[in-house]
């Protein structure tokens, strides 16, 4: 570890920041490929032969993994303010690897019964521990190593690895169906891609080893560091992230994470037509990030998030509404324009996105940084974010007002009467929550005080 990064030439801090991003895409390919092989192992976790509903009960376990997230961000936030934001890094990924292994190796329902479930449970809790440090630690590190005037730029990054993550664990997925094919994917193959991605987790420890450390006052003594107690004198800031987040997390995986389950599942398209629309997505919304990056570095951090706010609420309902139109048996009937809606929810997104994670890390003074930025983030996150796939299909399948048995006497019938697009009204309603939060963002914040 190397630290004082004053000293540091444009090269080394690139680097570093490529090398922290490059750990993230790890991290959250690890944490997606749960996500995009979820049809194929649900069978052997959940005892229900309602697709729907056991997809639930896959996307609860999912949503379970966000709600470790703000323990992760509370234990490796802290100490990262700490012992410093590399060592912790590496901390965090070790952690995430572990839990991949685990669920590769956990036996089906068929075998040991409902422990199987339980047992999905707990290595998802253990990767949510992860996954809640590495968000905070990311955008603190980024935040740090970037100079004014290219922040948005790189901040970027932390999305783009992001979303390249799930492109990668998505076309993964996509190639390993094409090669095992269904039956197997089903049955065992699928496996090999958690094996896949605890490897991919050992691997990256290389790059971050040799990452700078960017915390200027780490050898500084102070009591307070990575406390509570301190981070209480802020809470006004972590109202701003809380609320930031909760919109913003719940626009960028409706776009992203939830986009196959929703282009399947309430459009009507093919399984395969679904993935590769999906999968175009990822890539335009990886590719665009960087250039969203660069226009927050010249108009600024509050009004990007204004913008995203602002259009969002007025186009979420048409855009959704849309894509479920351009299915087979919708009135537009066009994957190249569900494509096209999909591409323009993400730019939206993107003013979100590109920018999140400098917004936030930049109000906190160094010595509660890494915690400020992810506790909150996390929460947040939690509740809104990981949700979002459980929340969209509870709408779809009526909710839980009241229930029956079908004639099988297998599966349960929920019911409630609620359309599909009081989940389209839900996000609006954070979007805007979020313009009100936006216009609150200080115009000069903590890190900019530190730095003159």
């Amino acid at each position: 570890m190397r630290s004082n990064t004053e000293n540091l030439t444009k090269a080394q801090r690139v680097r570093s920041i490529l090398a922290a991003s490059s750990g993230n895409f790890v991290e959250w390919f690890d944490f997606y490929i749960y996500l995009s092989l979820a049809s194929y192992f649900t069978h052997h976790f959940s005892a229900s032969d309602n697709e729907i509903l056991g997809l639930i009960v896959t996307f609860g376990i999912f949503a379970i993994g966000f709600f470790m997230r703000p323990i992760g961000s509370l234990i490796f936030g802290s100490l990262a303010d700490k012992i410093g934001r590399q060592k912790t890094m590496i901390y965090a990924i070790i952690l995430m690897s572990f839990g991949n292994f685990m669920i590769a190796c956990i036996p089906g329902q068929e075998s040991i019964g409902s422990w199987a479930a339980v047992l999905l449970t707990i290595a998802r809790m253990i990767q949510g521990l992860s996954v809640g440090g590495e968000g905070g630690l990311v955008a603190t590190y980024i935040s740090e190593m970037s100079t004014k005037g290219n922040r948005g730029f790189f901040s970027s990054f932390q999305y783009v690895t992001l979303i390249a993550a799930q492109f990668v664990a998505l076309g993964c997925v996509w190639i390993a169906v094409g090669y095992f094919g269904e039956e197997r994917m089903k049955e065992d193959a699928w496996r090999y891609l958690f094996i896949l991605a605890g490897i991919l987790a050992l691997g990256s420890l290389f790059l971050r080893a040799n990452m700078h450390e960017s915390a200027k006052e780490l050898h500084k003594k102070d009591s307070e560091k990575g406390s509570l107690k301190a981070l209480w004198k802020y809470r006004k800031y972590c109202i701003l992230v809380f609320g930031l987040t909760a919109s913003g997390s719940m626009c960028y995986y409706n776009f992203t994470a939830y986009m196959n389950t929703f282009l399947a599942k309430s459009a009507g398209f093919e399984a395969s037509d679904a993935k590769l629309i999906a999968l175009c997505g990822l890539g335009f919304g990886m590719i665009i990030q960087p250039f969203m990056g660069m226009i927050g570095d010249k108009i600024g951090v509050r009004k990007m998030l204004a913008l995203f706010s602002i259009i969002g609420f007025f186009t979420v309902f048409p855009l959704m509404s849309g894509i479920i139109e351009c299915g087979p048996k919708g009135s537009i009937n066009s994957p190249i324009l569900a494509f096209i809606f999909i591409a323009i929810g993400l730019i939206i997104s993107g003013f979100y996105t590109s920018i999140a994670g400098i917004a936030k890390a930049t109000l906190f003074p160094e010595k509660v940084r890494a915690l400020g930025t992810g506790f909150p983030y996390a929460i947040a996150v939690a509740m809104f974010g990981g949700t979002v796939p459980t929340v969209a299909l509870w709408f779809k399948q009526g909710g839980p007002y009241s229930s029956s048995i079908d004639e099988s006497g297998k599966n349960i019938i929920l019911n409630l009467g609620l359309p599909e697009w009081g989940y389209f009204i839900y996000i609006m309603f954070f979007l805007f929550c979020c313009a009100l939060v936006a216009f609150n963002i200080p115009k000069q914040t903590e890190l900019e005080k530190q730095n003159g």
